[in-house]
């Protein structure tokens, strides 16, 4: 089929970059923004049999004016002074001004004495919006908040600051909307810096940018598409995440196919020839590389959580696009290309009297593969258990950058406040008959929440007009973004409230009652997609490398990359620069990206392995081949691919930080630890074991080979001897 396909392209390549270009602009002209499907609301993400959601309906139906985002605007002085009666008279006239000014989709404005701090240094203003966090209403009204805020205040010596989910909300979104730029420009600057470096060629070192930057953009168009057809939002982290993977999966594809080209055109094919020839090996690594990455998000549509449901079609069509473009419009632009792709070098013959690195380690895992499978994997046992110090956090508004407003009002208001005011705990109780309920009953359970550890405030219940619904509001002693608030609330909250007052339903909601329920939702979605995405990845390797041993040793592999990438960002993040614990999504992102994206090296080199094996070479020869000829491409491929996930740690963003460090370092272990030195040297012990079922001629073929060639372990090493 690769062989077909090299012929067509490389035939007609100005049918096939017309093809692409047609269809790109048609699609890029038809379809809406992804922008327009993207919302960080948890409680949008969870499946309406979770309870925080069923009391987001409740509050809806019975209680619109908490049902909506919230805002808080917290009111200082410049110099930190207490608040004068004059400073609180400006507060107030602070409320009433907004309130009067009816900001769109605002409901209300409103404060009293009892926002103001015990010491006076601080007073809040509630906003309740109509929409809720995330929507395009909430969203417009926090800049115009913010904007009439600082202007009604200016000149009174005080400073006014809004927090709130809704301001997180956005605060959010315009971090993440930076985040992709700063990715984007560092991303575009490495791979042109580390191309040209590779391959010394201007024009290797632009190509890459300019096809995957336009395959990128048709990407989000399908990705929004399908969010408009399905009636799905994804999450923020969706467009800095796809920027980073098309880009470093399309240069990987890019540079394998580059490798067998150049090493081609060095032994003197033509540029055609070898094109076709590249395209029939490398096609079908590509293609099984990009099958491995497609399947593991493809397990993410398992997931009952929504925010990592929804990452699936985006990054699915992401890598779909790149295979596309790696097979199809990749080749046929070297075709028209020509000798002037290496431009202004030319492939050359390699100098055997100088041992490159890839013939060292060839050599080393040839002679010594006990001890260099030993050394590695004890490196590898070593660094997992780092993970043993690893902690979760929940504490989205911590991992914005300090800078963001919605941080520093927050960091005001606790300083004065107890943190629970950001978000208070809603806790509803309706009755289950038409009888209202008892006035008594709902004090008793007022009393027993006053007494849960990690209360501060309990707030009189408030009843429907025909009383037969209560809203009893909680503030917690602690943010409710920690994972104190979340254990609080999931636990002696939810036992005092839940089942407490006979014939009525009690529902916790609020912002730390969602996270618990996030919480649960990633435990039962890691029990089903880990597994999966692991079958489904064997399955893909055994068809690849038509054996059924090998796929096992190469996932155990990927798994022991994955627990030891877990232990270094435990010691980075939490040990050495003092995280209170890793966003909880870490885990599962770590899994899926390492396991895909590093599983691409050990896909090139176990091909050649395998390749060679079938050619008849002994084990270790085969090893040592599969290492010189696959490393070079191996190496660059993960250095720029570590270097564009690295490029997350440049926004500010502690989630991005994290997964941006975990990728890179996991896909340099899989490349460098795993691909190159751990896989050939099990190949190289186990022999045809390696592969079986294997087919026997390719064993007696490589007896045969072992017997008559006992120097072909180290050609260079038996020439000197």
């Amino acid at each position: 089929m690769f062989r077909r396909l090299g012929a067509a392209v490389v035939g007609h390549p100005r049918r096939v970059i017309g093809a692409w270009v047609v269809a790109s602009v048609a699609i890029l002209a038809l379809s809406p923004q992804l922008v327009t499907f993207t919302s960080n609301n948890n409680s949008t993400f969870l499946p309406a049999s979770y309870g925080s959601v069923q009391a987001q309906t409740a509050a809806v139906r019975y209680f619109p004016s908490v049902a909506g985002a919230s805002g808080v605007i917290v009111v200082s002085a410049a110099d930190g002074r207490a608040l004068t009666g004059g400073d609180q008279e400006k507060v107030a006239g602070l409320a009433t001004a907004l309130a009067g000014d009816r900001i769109g989709s605002v409901s209300s404005v409103s404060t009293s004495p009892i926002y103001l701090s015990p010491d006076k240094r601080v007073q809040l203003v509630a906003v309740a919006f109509a929409g809720q966090v995330g929507e395009a209403g909430s969203n417009a009204a926090v800049p115009v908040l913010r904007e009439r805020a600082d202007s009604f205040l200016s000149g009174s010596g005080l400073n006014g600051a809004v927090t709130g989910n809704a301001a997180i909300s956005v605060d959010s979104t315009t971090a993440f909307d930076h985040a992709e730029v700063v990715i984007g420009i560092a991303t575009v600057l490495l791979i042109v810096i580390l191309l040209g470096l590779v391959f010394r060629s201007l024009v290797i070192s632009i190509f890459p940018i300019v096809v995957i930057g336009a395959v990128h953009q048709v990407a989000q168009a399908v990705t929004a598409d399908l969010a408009d057809w399905f009636h799905f939002v994804v999450g923020p982290e969706l467009a800095p995440l796809l920027v980073v993977v098309m880009f470093g999966v399309g240069t990987d594809y890019i540079v394998f196919l580059l490798y067998r080209h150049r090493e081609r055109c060095a032994a003197g094919d033509d540029p055609d020839d070898s094109l076709r020839f590249s395209v029939t090996r490398v096609g079908e690594v590509i293609a099984s590389a990009a099958a491995t990455v497609i399947a593991a998000f493809a397990a993410l549509l398992v997931a009952s959580l929504e925010s990592l449901r929804t990452l699936a079609p985006g990054l699915i069509v992401g890598v779909l696009l790149m295979l596309l473009a790696a097979l199809t419009l990749v080749p046929a632009t070297f075709s028209l290309l020509g000798s002037r792709l290496f431009w202004p070098t030319m492939p050359k013959p390699h100098d055997p009297i100088h041992r490159t690195r890839s013939e060292r380690i060839g050599s080393m895992v040839a002679r010594h593969p006990v001890l260099m499978l030993a050394a590695w994997s004890a490196v590898l046992v070593g660094l997992t258990f780092g993970a043993l110090g690893y902690t979760t956090t929940y504490n989205q508004l911590a991992e914005l950058p300090s800078s963001t407003q919605a941080q520093r009002a927050f960091d005001t208001m606790a300083s004065a406040f107890s943190p629970g005011y950001l978000g208070p705990t809603d806790v509803f109780v309706t009755s289950d008959t038409t009888a209202p309920l008892d006035a008594s009953t709902i004090s008793e359970l007022e009393t027993r929440l006053r007494h849960v550890d990690g209360v501060s405030v309990v707030a009189s219940a408030r009843f429907t007009a025909d009383r037969g619904q209560a809203l009893i509001e909680v503030l917690l002693v602690h943010d409710p973004y920690s994972v104190t608030a979340v254990n609080g609330v999931a636990g002696p909250i939810r036992s005092a409230a839940v089942g407490s007052v006979p014939g009525a339903t009690v529902l916790i909601g609020g912002t730390s009652a969602q996270l618990a329920d996030v919480r649960v939702a990633l435990k039962h979605d890691m029990e089903r997609i880990v597994p999966l995405a692991l079958a489904i990845v064997a399955v893909i390797l055994a068809l690849l490398l038509r054996a059924l041993v090998a796929p096992l040793y190469l996932l155990a592999g990927v798994v022991l990359s994955v627990t030891a990438t877990l232990g270094i960002i435990t010691l980075v993040f939490i040990h050495g620069l003092g995280f209170a614990g890793l966003d909880f999504t870490i885990p599962i992102v770590v899994y899926l990206f390492v396991m895909a994206i590093g599983t691409d090296y050990n896909i090139l080199v176990a091909s050649r392995l395998r390749e060679e094996f079938d050619a008849g070479k002994s084990p270790r020869e085969a090893s040592r081949l599969a290492v010189v000829h696959g490393a070079p491409a191996v190496s660059a491929a993960a250095l720029i691919l570590a270097g564009t996930f690295a490029s997350l740690m440049l926004t500010g963003i502690q989630l991005l930080e994290e997964i941006g460090l975990a990728v890179a370092l996991g896909v340099l272990l899989a490349a460098n630890v795993l691909a190159t030195r751990i896989v050939p040297t099990l190949a190289a012990l186990r022999g045809w074991h390696f592969w079986w079922p294997h087919r026997r001629h390719a064993r007696a073929a490589a007896t045969r080979s072992e017997l008559l060639e006992p120097d072909a372990l180290d050609p260079v090493a038996a020439s000197e001897g």
